[in-house]
């Protein structure tokens, strides 16, 4: 069985919401957590944030800095409001909508181009960019590193295990 890319986009999202909900327990287990990892953190959700504004064409003046200040428990709140609104979002995609072309501008006041297809695989790659930073944040500090590699999720939800 083969997937269509926007049911590969919406697993790849899904897998997202995962990894980034096992470094919010994660950082929830230590004390304190490491504030470097929580802005961190806090930086993923607003990229993720501002990323789907952007495709909505939302204004995005409420929208300043790409490293707000948020300490953990707003980080959790939002980790949960965002995900719930990039899973609404995905549910109305169609394959068409990928291909359709957003124009929006960055926070630097620069205009850009991108189809939405290239933008869902940045967010998400952008996620994953940043959980790498995390890692010897958590670590460091003595926490517990969670497994947030793409295959232990497959294996998680059971397309995957040992032979």
């Amino acid at each position: 069985m083969s997937l269509d890319l926007l049911e590969q986009l919406r697993k790849n999202f899904e897998y997202d919401r995962w990894a980034n909900d096992r470094y919010g327990k994660a950082l929830s287990a230590m004390t304190p957590s490491p504030e470097k990892a929580v802005k961190i953190l806090g930086h993923i959700l607003f990229a993720k944030d501002v990323w789907l504004a952007r495709l909505l064409g939302e204004d995005l003046s409420r929208f300043s800095s790409p490293f707000p200040e948020q300490n953990l428990p707003d980080c959790l709140k939002k980790l949960e409001l965002v995900q719930d609104k990039w899973g609404r979002y995905l549910a109305g995609s169609t394959e068409a909508s990928l291909a359709e072309t957003v124009l929006y501008t960055n926070l630097q006041g620069k205009k850009f181009r991108n189809k939405v297809q290239n933008i869902l695989v940045h967010v998400v790659n952008h996620s994953s960019y940043h959980r790498g930073q995390l890692a010897p944040l958590v670590t460091a500090a003595g926490g517990q590193r969670p497994d947030t590699d793409y295959i232990g999720y497959v294996i998680e939800i059971g397309e995957g295990g040992p032979a």
